[in-house]
């Protein structure tokens, strides 16, 4: 199963998340953030962050999640790869993510993204599969 697939959105950036669980939607949707970033592929999981946060419903937190990372990464330069959930239910989540710092040297910076929004956001689970739309705005 892919992770995520593109959409077109006039001047933003959409994407469909899928997975085969509720965290996967949300490890899947920080991958998609991360890979419009930079290339993954230079990124190594040796620094751990800790994140807790909490929503209104699933589609809020899963803004407010990719909001935190967007954050992270551009006031402190963290480049997100890898992350597990100790806990995660509509309304909170309790994540450690795993990544590095950005180097020039070393990573590539594919675009700038301003804001993920909640514009057609959506949380649902179909036929056993999961899927999540979200927007950046660049």
């Amino acid at each position: 199963m892919m992770r995520y697939e593109p959409f077109e959105h006039t001047a933003d950036i959409g994407v469909r998340v899928f997975g085969r669980t509720y965290e996967e939607i949300f490890a899947n949707a920080a991958y998609a953030l991360f890979d419009h970033l930079t290339d993954l592929g230079a990124v190594e999981e040796k620094v751990p962050v800790s994140i807790s946060l909490q929503g209104q419903d699933s589609e809020d937190l899963l803004v407010r999640w990719l909001n935190e990372l967007l954050y992270l990464y551009e006031s402190q330069g963290f480049l997100l790869k890898g992350v597990s959930f100790s806990h995660l239910d509509e309304r909170s989540l309790v994540a450690e993510g795993r990544g590095e710092g950005f180097d020039p040297s070393r990573h590539l910076r594919k675009m700038e993204i301003k804001a993920v929004t909640y514009h057609q956001v959506q949380v649902r689970k179909a036929d056993g599969i999961w899927e999540a739309r979200v927007i950046f705005d660049v």
